[in-house]
């Protein structure tokens, strides 16, 4: 009777083991990834390698579309362009984990769902830092908005309040990319943040504007071509009066005038491109720019970035001008001085600009001189023009020397220290530039005027004269 007792136990023993063995070959197979289980809403093929099967995903996934956004602002692109991709190894990883960690009946509940396809497994991605931050730095510009510095019109007694500007920010857009979850089609957030405006309304009351620090003033001419220079000048000048500059700032005559364009209420007038004088859109701005540097030279101020002419110009000083060209060629100054100081624009004639410094007491006697290292002649250079009628000339530029200039400045502070700063300005000589029809005769031109050396491209007399020359044997 025992005998039989154990012969049955061990029999339903041994079934038991049949039993179970065949439920852990259906449930548990050897399989990196249990039957039945799902990987981002798609179902891991029964035959075939997974890793394949997600390798092919992870191509796919390259295009997949993601959407960046900030309020109604929207970029689309891909996660390839993006720097994202599908990191197979992990994401096969993450998926081995069902069914196979953990007590057996764990496993037996994990795989028996997987089954029923009650589990999916998210794919895991990778984010190419470097390839992601230079995405962003690219769309930036789309969202950046410059801040607005507080401005005051003493001609309308009004004040501007300051506007806070805008910038992308990167490392807080690529974290919010880091932390979504990837699909094709997902919306990301943008992350911008807050740039302050460089003078608020707080620094205005600040400016002392019954104060003048310093000053300087040109002429310019309203015949002509001068209307358009006009024009220009006072549009400019609209630009930079009632700017304020805090002690340590940094003023770009660029920066706050623009571009020279018609919609930035530009107009034709001349402008020197090369050496010689033609129209172009902004031409006289360089006038206001150069005054401005005067007046900021006798007020003391620093300047950081200057650049002369290339030719040498009438309304002002060897020196004391200041070429500008939007948006490479630039004027920059440093408020060097101990308090904040507003730049005011005035026009105290038709045909007179003039750019005060306001602010405070000046902090220096500022003398200015300059010399003369070398000079250079200029050339007469006759162009043929088809279209001019026979016979028919025109003086189109007067020629200008070219001067090689030393520029010093002598600062004698209230304090009584005394310092220098030295600065140097190459003018090129200027031709003397006549249109001429295709039948002009040349002999007609008037003789070479002063500091001219000769006719562009031909000998000048006295290279004419060695040649003919004759030597003794």
């Amino acid at each position: 009777m025992r005998s039989s007792t154990l012969l049955l136990v061990l029999g339903i023993a041994s079934s038991a083991a049949v039993g179970l063995g065949f439920v852990a070959y259906e449930y548990l197979p050897a399989s990196p990834v249990v039957r039945g289980l799902h990987i981002a809403d798609r179902r891991v093929p029964d035959e075939g390698s997974a890793a394949t099967w997600l390798a092919d995903r992870q191509k796919a996934a390259l295009d997949w579309e993601v959407r960046f956004h900030h309020g109604g602002e929207i970029i689309a692109a891909t996660l390839g362009q993006v720097g994202v991709e599908l990191d197979v190894h992990r994401s096969l990883e993450r998926a081995s984990e069902i069914g196979h960690t953990g007590s057996f009946s764990r496993r037996m509940r994990e795989a028996s769902a997987a089954r029923r396809g009650e589990i999916d497994v998210p794919l895991v991605f990778f984010v190419d830092e470097r390839k992601a931050r230079a995405f962003f730095e690219g769309i930036a510009p789309l969202f950046a908005r410059a801040p607005v510095d507080a401005r005051l019109d003493l001609a309308q007694k009004q004040k501007t309040p300051d506007e806070p500007g805008r910038e992308l920010d990167v490392e807080a857009s690529l974290a919010a990319l880091k932390e979504a979850a990837l699909e094709d089609g997902v919306v990301v957030p943008l992350v911008t943040r807050r740039v302050p405006a460089k003078v608020t309304l707080v620094d205005l009351v600040a400016v002392d504007v019954s104060k003048v620090v310093s000053s300087f003033e040109t002429s310019f001419s309203l015949a002509g071509s001068g209307k358009g220079r006009a024009v220009n000048i006072r549009n400019a000048a609209s630009k930079i009066d009632g700017i304020v500059i805090p002690p340590g700032g940094v003023f770009s005559f660029n920066d706050k005038v623009g571009p020279r364009t018609i919609d930035n209420g530009f107009t034709l007038a001349p402008e020197i491109q090369g050496d010689e004088l033609t129209d172009g859109v902004g031409g006289g701005t360089c006038q206001l720019s150069s005054t401005l540097h005067g007046a900021a030279v006798f007020g003391a101020l620093e300047v950081i970035q200057r650049r002369n002419h290339s030719r040498a110009s009438s309304y002002t000083k060897l020196g004391l001008d200041a070429a500008v060209s939007y948006p490479i060629v630039d004027l920059k100054l440093k408020n060097s001085l101990p308090y904040p100081v507003m730049i005011h624009v005035t026009f105290p004639a038709a045909t007179k600009v003039r750019v005060e410094v306001l602010g405070g007491d000046p902090v220096a006697k500022v003398e200015y001189g300059y010399g003369v290292a070398e000079r250079m002649d200029f050339v007469r250079r006759i162009t043929v023009k088809e279209d001019l009628p026979p016979g028919k000339r025109i003086h189109r530029q007067k020629g200008v020397q070219g001067f090689n200039v030393f520029s010093t400045l002598r600062l004698t502070y209230n304090d009584g220290r005394v310092e220098e700063r030295r600065y140097f300005s190459a003018y090129r000589p200027s031709p003397e530039v006549y249109w001429v029809a295709p039948d002009y005769d040349e002999s007609n031109l008037p003789p070479l005027p002063e500091h001219a050396k000769g006719v562009e491209g031909r000998p000048s007399p006295e290279e004419a004269a060695d040649e003919t020359a004759s030597y003794p044997m």
